[in-house]
């Protein structure tokens, strides 16, 4: 499990780091393009293109977007871990999209972004082997700490030593935590 853990973050990496080369080379292929009619382009009439202002900005956008979704991924709740894995999905369908559309006229960049996304999902093959090993193992249980229920018996029995409610109203909630159920009382005749 160790290989794919490990595998996860590399191919996680490389995809990421391909991702911002693919865009840094068809911001480069964009702005070196030379009008036909034009004269030689200098750095001052690419900076001044709107268009390719533009499409710098989107670059820097989806990138900063892949970014914060990898960042997100690695959060310790699981709303941010979902978010993350969106941004960072939706930002990767965008880039491929557009490198799609690109591909002959930026075939190294659109070669990189198809090479991102085959990594990307790499990464997420590596994931549910994880998941998978994880779920039929049987020596590996799930920490303690890390179960909400543990944690509210926990702040519970804290509220009980503190004499803010009796023992018995925390076996209460303990019991009702953990879903456990009490065998019924057998009935007693009456005498």
């Amino acid at each position: 499990m160790k290989v794919f853990k490990i595998l996860k973050v590399v191919f996680l990496v490389l995809a990421l780091t391909l991702f911002l080369a693919s865009f840094v080379l068809c911001g480069i292929r964009a702005g070196t393009t030379v009008d036909e009619d034009a004269e030689a382009s200098t750095i001052e009439s690419i900076a001044a293109d709107t268009s390719f202002m533009a499409a710098l900005t989107a670059y820097v956008g989806l990138f900063a977007m892949a970014a914060v979704g990898v960042l997100l991924m690695s959060a310790n709740g699981d709303t941010a871990k979902r978010v993350g894995h969106g941004l960072t999905i939706s930002s990767f369908v965008v880039g491929l999209t557009v490198a799609l559309t690109f591909i002959n006229a930026h075939s190294v960049a659109a070669v990189f972004m198809l090479i991102a996304a085959v990594l990307l999902a790499l990464q997420y093959i590596c994931m549910f082997v994880i998941y998978v090993i994880k779920k039929n193992s049987p020596d590996a249980a799930e920490d303690p700490n890390e179960d909400v229920r543990v944690v509210r018996i926990r702040e519970w029995k804290h509220i009980m030593e503190e004499g803010i409610i009796s023992p018995e109203e925390y076996e209460e909630k303990r019991v009702q935590i953990l879903g456990i159920k009490k065998p019924k009382e057998a009935h007693k005749p009456l005498d």
